[in-house]
């Protein structure tokens, strides 16, 4: 099984925030994982990924959020192949939560990716000296990458951009 570049980047990514501590299981949701994304095509850590405005329910209101269809389809394709778990609850107010987690196959598969992959995400997402940020809602619902040296990132996932097109009318 061979992934593309992107999809590695990605396996790493949830890799990185999953990945057992003292026997502890860590999932991230995927809000919090769409977050990272649309950050990681902001600062581009990934290279075939774009994101679209989209509908979605975040924190239990219906908003619009800039969501990677590509990516999503390789968070498919890694469940498929074994790659990543996924974990579906329901809250206490019979609201949906979706998170993933990376499985021993998963792991066992980036022993094997090539170093400038995994340096390409940490260059944003685990700088040396610094770590892994936290993710955080703030009372808006928006998410901030926390770093451990202080250094706060707003991730404007829920800013939907204008987009200049034109269009033509056809006549058939």
């Amino acid at each position: 099984m061979k992934l593309s570049r992107d999809s590695e980047k990605l396996l790493y990514l949830i890799s990185l925030y999953t990945r057992s501590e003292r026997e502890m299981e860590k999932w991230i949701k995927n809000y919090a994982l769409w977050a990272l994304i649309y950050h990681g095509i902001v600062e581009k850590v990934f290279e075939d990924y774009d994101y679209t405005p989209v509908t979605v329910i975040w924190y239990g209101t219906l908003r619009i959020a800039n969501i990677s269809m590509e990516a999503e389809a390789d968070i498919f394709k890694l469940r498929r192949e074994g790659l990543i778990n996924k974990l579906r609850l329901a809250t206490s107010k019979y609201r949906y939560i979706t998170a993933y987690k990376i499985t021993e196959k998963g792991e066992k598969y980036l022993q094997n990716i090539k170093p400038e992959v995994k340096a390409e995400v940490d260059r944003v997402f685990n700088p040396p000296s610094v770590g892994i940020p936290d993710i955080t809602i703030d009372a808006k619902g928006n998410p901030i990458l926390i770093y451990k040296n202080g250094k706060k990132i707003l991730v404007k996932i829920l800013y939907p951009e204008d987009m200049a097109y034109s269009s033509a009318p056809s006549f058939l």
